[in-house]
């Protein structure tokens, strides 16, 4: 595939501006053309890339091009990339506690575990409450986090009660070892409409080897009975499978994928790359960066072919990088457009102080609380203005690239983890974009008839 930079040129005979845009062409029938500056694309035939590559696209094109931002005329309305600040996904540290103990971990286990206390919990429902009914919003998501939140799951069955009580239904996400899934929670939960996404990192003995009991036994047979129960009770195969990627399971990406689409019928996982942070234990565990851009083409290369061969399995960041790139739709809250922590969602920790994500470890981070007193718009637009957190990441590698729309320099956490501050870039989430997206436009490119099952069915080109 060919990448082409697209210079700005005015169209001859009309007041249009063509802008700066990125042309990706193969041998075959169609093209792909990306507006770097909005996030915009247009898939073409031959004809109109020719007009685009000879600086004199057709009426009906232009029309396209000045939707999508890569043209401008006067009087037409721009696309808009800012992001407002409207937080609707809330992260509520319950508990410190879990009875296992991951290899990657980076919560500080071993020291004395605290859970919630009703008082805060109930502040803290309210205040999201107030925050909700005050600007009508209805799409909002709650995630108990931990430690493993299930072991306050009489607090999250409380919490669910309470935003009931206030006349709102949010979505709940769990995301779980599964090892204290028994089938009493597993069917509450699917009577609750609870979600609950599974660790699983691979077959029995990878998984085993990273992912053990408090007590130091293998896991591996506590998480499948846990996932069991959660079929039985009428998810099916709906509920989520988180998996993360160590140097222990980058040689077996494939064997990975095979296992999870074949054997256990999973078809979506979000298989995430492991984050360095100086509590981890073992730093042998992360990935270089050639790993990573290795790892990110046999993903998209074994997807493929497991959707060829009928399992229609697909990755929920893979998904979320083809919807950025055909719809430009905000799938994943964290990063569609950049981090969103602070703008579209904010964490609180066990005392009720808020932060722009879960960064709970760094009380310095903190927001605000709600013991305040302020409303929570008001409050984060004051944070804008003075936390680090919000200050633009800057790196030269950033000038000129195409994904810096979506990226915007990465994951501010995993900045902070490493870093103990927040400077530079996240070279992990910039070396992913750099090889993903252009993956993927080749895909799409290529074998445009695979997309319905690697989106579930959001996108489908005819």
């Amino acid at each position: 595939m060919e990448s082409v930079k697209i210079s700005p040129y005015t169209i001859p005979g009309e007041m249009a501006e063509m802008k700066a845009c990125s042309l990706f062409m193969n041998s075959g029938k169609h093209h792909f053309l990306f507006n770097p500056e909005f996030g915009t694309s247009i898939l073409l035939d031959g004809v109109h890339t020719d007009q685009i590559l000879s600086g004199a696209p057709g009426d009906d094109l232009q029309f396209k091009l000045i939707q999508r931002g890569f043209m401008e005329v006067p009087g037409s309305n721009s696309c808009i990339s800012g992001e407002s600040i409207m937080p609707s996904f809330f992260i509520i540290d319950l508990t410190q506690a879990c009875n296992f103990r991951c290899a990657y971990c980076f919560r500080h286990l071993n020291q004395k575990s605290t859970t919630i206390s009703d008082h805060n919990l109930e502040a803290i429902v309210g205040y999201i409450s107030d925050h909700c009914l005050r600007n009508n919003l209805t799409d909002v998501n709650v995630q108990p986090w931990g430690g493993e939140p299930l072991l306050a799951w009489k607090k999250i069955i409380r919490m669910h009660d309470l935003f009931l009580e206030k006349g709102l239904r949010p979505i709940f996400v769990i995301e779980s070892n599964a090892g204290l899934i028994t089938k009493e929670i597993a069917a509450e939960a699917f009577s609750r409409d609870i979600r609950i996404g599974v660790s699983i990192d691979g077959p029995p003995d990878l998984h085993n080897s990273q992912r053990k009991l408090a007590s130091g036994r293998p896991s591996f047979e506590k998480m499948y009975e846990g996932m069991q129960n959660l079929r039985n009770a009428g998810f099916g195969q709906r509920h989520g499978v988180i998996t993360v990627l160590t140097r222990n399971g980058y040689p077996y990406v494939e064997e990975i994928l095979e296992y999870f689409a074949v054997e256990l019928s999973i078809d979506r996982l979000r298989l995430n790359v492991v984050k360095d942070s100086p509590m981890m234990k073992d730093k042998n565990l992360c990935l270089t960066e050639d790993e990573i851009t290795d790892f990110n083409l046999r993903l998209v290369k074994k997807l493929i072919e497991l959707n060829r061969r009928g399992y229609p399995i697909t990755e929920i960041n893979v998904m979320d990088k083809l919807n950025n790139l055909l719809t430009r739709k905000r799938v994943n809250i964290c990063n569609s457009r950049g981090c969103m922590g602070g703008k579209k969602m904010v964490a609180f920790d066990q005392d009720g102080r808020i932060f722009p994500c879960d960064i709970t470890d760094y009380k310095e981070e903190a927001v605000g609380s709600v013991f305040d007193g302020k409303n929570l718009i008001e409050m984060l637009e004051q944070a804008h203005l003075q936390n680090q957190f919000f200050r633009p990441k800057q790196d030269p590698d950033c000038s000129g690239c195409d994904w810096a729309f979506f990226c915007k320099g990465g994951c501010t956490n995993a900045i902070l983890y490493k870093k103990g501050e927040i400077s530079g870039i996240d070279r992990q989430e910039c070396i992913t974009n750099k090889t993903l997206y252009p993956a993927l436009i080749q895909m799409i490119i290529h074998e445009p008839e695979i997309l319905k099952t690697m989106t579930k069915n959001q996108i489908e080109i005819v």
